[in-house]
């Protein structure tokens, strides 16, 4: 699957079927309007950042210390993706019951899982509230477009 080769209509269709193969429809739902537009001005930021840099020794003692960190939020990432699935299909109960950080970080492992790291950022640009070609009809359910579109095929053959 080549990502740099599908339509937004394509990839959408892809994430958006492993949300709700992975979240349920309820849980594709709540991870859709997590989404937000990107804010700040990153020119004018970046200079607050770039003039606050700690020395070589901070900085190596801070990358040590987060990769101890994402080791241990992977390891209870991997846990909530087990306890929301039985038999490879949602439990909307225990979706229900996720904060929405985690959800959120759900959603995200399993676009990747599905799309890769760039087709996970082209469906969030895609999805992304007024942006893309989903802006005014984003959310609508992927079964009924999916059953529109057979529809019109049968129609036309």
């Amino acid at each position: 699957m080549n990502i740099l080769k599908m339509t937004d209509n394509e990839v959408y269709h892809l994430g958006m079927e492993a949300l709700v193969a992975k979240l349920g429809t309820t849980g594709a739902s709540r991870f859709l309007n997590l989404i937000e537009p990107p804010t700040g001005n990153y020119t004018l930021e970046r200079y607050e950042w770039l003039d606050n840099l700690p020395d070589i020794d901070t900085l190596v003692q801070q990358i040590q210390q987060t990769s101890k960190e994402l080791g241990a939020e992977q390891k209870r990432i991997s846990k909530l993706k087990t306890n929301i699935t039985k038999n490879g299909k949602p439990r909307p109960t225990h979706v229900r019951e996720l904060p929405d950080e985690d959800l959120y970080r759900l959603g995200l492992e399993f676009l990747v899982d599905k799309l890769g790291p760039g087709g996970m950022s082209h469906f969030l640009r895609v999805c992304e509230p007024g942006r893309g070609v989903y802006a005014v009809d984003q959310h609508k359910n992927p079964k009924l477009i999916e059953k529109a579109h057979e529809k019109k095929q049968k129609q036309a053959s």
